[in-house]
């Protein structure tokens, strides 16, 4: 990949997640990594083009990872514990990546959000369901797999509010901490004992 559509990507990532799609125009993009309008269109064929491959860019290994740790080799407990802590790793690591999901909630365009949902989501869910459904047969999996990961994105998405409020410590944005939190409660609804 050029250099050229590489910076496009990162800035791209980056002006969508600070403005959401239909507040940035290919001009601003243009203009941020200093090349023409037209130099950029020589790269992707329009905006939504460019938006989708900023997606499969900035997601495509994120996935992997996700899935990756639900299928260690391990304990289920501890293969969830596992999918925990990378996905908080990488929500807290990568603060653009968690704005733009933000966004696509709350533009809730269904084209995009269909795509993001086929292209981050669907993999590591349809694992988190299967390691759910072995620990807890009986329960609705969907619904806890929603849960699991509103647990850790919500945590994450309220930060800057947080600060705020009383009790507030600086190592409740952590991995480490949202993952020991969450697996606190977790244990309890899976019935398993520390």
């Amino acid at each position: 990949m050029s250099d050229t559509r590489q910076n496009i990507l990162k800035v791209g990532m980056v002006l969508f997640s600070e403005k959401g799609f239909d507040a940035v125009s290919m001009r601003d993009i243009a203009d941020k990594v200093n090349i023409s309008p037209p130099a950029l269109y020589n790269h992707f064929k329009g905006k939504q083009a460019l938006y989708m491959s900023v997606i499969e860019e900035s997601f495509s290994n994120k996935s992997m990872q996700l899935v990756d740790a639900l299928t260690i080799d391990d304990l289920p407990i501890k293969r969830l514990e596992a999918f925990i802590l990378t996905l908080s790793q990488v929500l807290v690591d990568e603060p653009e990546f968690k704005r733009l999901i933000q966004r696509e909630q709350l533009d809730a365009d269904q084209q995009r959000l269909q795509y993001l949902a086929k292209e981050l989501f669907v993999p590591f869910f349809n694992a988190l369901i299967c390691l759910i459904k072995e620990m807890k047969p009986d329960c609705d999996a969907h619904g806890v797999a929603v849960a699991i990961v509103g647990m850790v994105q919500k945590h994450l998405e309220i930060e800057t509010l947080m600060q705020f409020l009383p009790n507030y410590k600086k190592e409740h944005h952590t991995p480490v901490y949202i993952t020991q939190l969450t697996m606190s409660m977790l244990t309890v609804f899976f019935g398993i004992k520390p």
